[in-house]
């Protein structure tokens, strides 16, 4: 009798414990009650175990029941799952069957999103920007030859996670961007260009954080910057044509003529009168680096020297990226240069090399004016030529810091050294080859003898 009761009270247990189960989705919990909780963990560990050592064949059916039973169990279930719905993309033969997998892995994303898209770093944005280079990889090309739909969610990533987002979200987007452009030119000229000045400041912004992991953007950034280049949507008349009508109309629009500035100068469309103006206007409303170097460019081309060097100067001053000031000094180095003023021109480049000892200009410019000033070190014309040898130094330190500079150095030279000095006039002054000589005059640099 005692066990009959024992077997019918564990026979209501099952019973009970049967009707109490719900799996996570129909009870709106992580992981369910009862029978189907215990389910989803047993599951969700064997998917984890599987796929933390590559064996996502046996990771399929785990995965599969946890994602269908109890889908906010945990964010793991979204890490893996890109990895085994991949491989099950790459083992599938069958056309429907794959594309039944991609739009699964498609739509597991949005579900990371509903369940998991508050965290922090790895919010909304990290998931369209994953999403986005998923459906790059897998989508059926047929169906989207232009990828459009993920340059879309790029688009959204880059617009809610800013310089949070991975690089790989800004150089697949701009990728997508000109692809586009090359294949529609004109119709997509407008939308290609505001995609490069979208990405740019983001990319210059994470890439200047002082991380060295961050030099990744740096590096995406000259990238982008080649490419626009080299995609000839920048061309200054086509500038001219979209900008020339809303420059005056927009003459108190602070965004709008820090982007005329930024895509001008990017462009090196730094003649036009539209860039002039814009600067005109932008240093009314805010003096800026870029307004006051449009201005200065301006006072160049109306040979007003003067007021050139002032505002580089001024353009210095409100510049906070080194590589940028090293450049804005030589422009003041080559306006003296032109006033003949060889003291203050090396001076000015000697400043750029302060803010940026790789600037292979600031070296090969000084090496020309040795080059142009030599007879003003000594009255001695042989002594004078000694200016040469300081030269080619300069030359040889710009191959140094710059090699694609190297053809360019190589030409001034073999160019120079047919001034170098006579070693018997050298030999009647007391200078021997080899030994350390210090080049007179305004120069005053110690080289070797040659």
């Amino acid at each position: 009798m005692k066990t009959k009761v024992i077997l019918s009270a564990a026979a209501f247990g099952m019973v009970a414990l049967s009707g109490y189960a719900q799996t996570g989705v129909q009870s709106g919990t992580k992981f369910g009650h009862g029978a189907d909780s215990i389910a989803c963990v047993q599951n969700l560990t064997l998917m984890q175990q599987a796929a933390k050592q590559g064996d996502f064949a046996s990771a399929v059916e785990p995965w599969n029941k946890v994602y269908a039973e109890c889908p906010a169990s945990h964010v793991s279930l979204y890490q893996y799952g890109p990895k085994i719905l991949g491989w099950q993309i790459s083992q599938e033969k069958d056309a429907a069957k794959k594309s039944q997998i991609f739009n699964q892995l498609m739509s597991m994303y949005d579900s990371r999103a509903k369940y998991f898209g508050n965290m922090k770093k790895y919010g909304k944005h990290y998931i369209l920007g994953r999403k986005a280079l998923d459906y790059v990889t897998y989508v059926d090309p047929a169906k989207d030859p232009d990828k459009r739909q993920a340059y879309n969610w790029l688009a959204e990533a880059i617009n809610v996670g800013g310089t949070s987002n991975e690089v790989f979200v800004f150089q697949q987007y701009f990728m997508l961007s000109d692809a586009m452009y090359a294949k529609d030119p004109k119709g997509f000229k407008q939308q290609y260009i505001n995609d490069y000045l979208k990405v740019t400041p983001l990319l210059s912004e994470r890439g200047a954080s002082g991380d060295l992991k961050d030099t990744a953007y740096s590096k995406m950034k000259t990238i982008v910057d080649v490419m626009f280049a080299k995609s000839g949507a920048a061309k200054c008349s086509d500038l001219d044509g979209i900008y020339a009508s809303q420059i005056d109309a927009k003459q108190a629009d602070k965004a709008f003529l820090k982007t005329v500035l930024a895509l001008y100068k990017i462009a090196d469309c730094e003649e036009s009168s539209v860039y002039f103006k814009a600067a005109a206007f932008m240093y009314k409303i805010e003096p800026s680096s870029d307004a006051a170097r449009g201005l200065a460019t301006q006072a160049i081309k109306n040979k007003d020297y003067g007021k050139a060097i002032e505002y580089f100067n001024n353009a210095i001053s409100l510049e906070t990226n080194n590589g940028d000031k090293s450049k804005l000094y030589m422009n003041i180095a080559k306006v003296y240069m032109v006033q003949g003023n060889y003291t203050k021109s090396r001076s000015a480049a000697q400043s750029a090399l302060s803010m940026n000892g790789a600037n292979a200009d600031a070296y090969i410019h000084i090496a020309k004016l040795y080059a142009q000033y030599f007879s003003s070190i000594s009255d001695d014309q042989v002594i004078q030529k000694t200016a040469f040898w300081a030269a080619v130094d300069k030359l040889e330190r710009a191959k140094s810091v710059d090699p694609s500079r190297a053809a360019e150095c190589n030409k001034l030279i073999s160019q120079y050294k047919t001034y170098f000095p006579p070693s018997t006039e050298l030999f009647m002054r007391g200078i021997k080859a080899g030994s350390s000589y210090t080049v007179p005059g305004w120069i005053g640099e110690t080289t070797t003898v040659k």
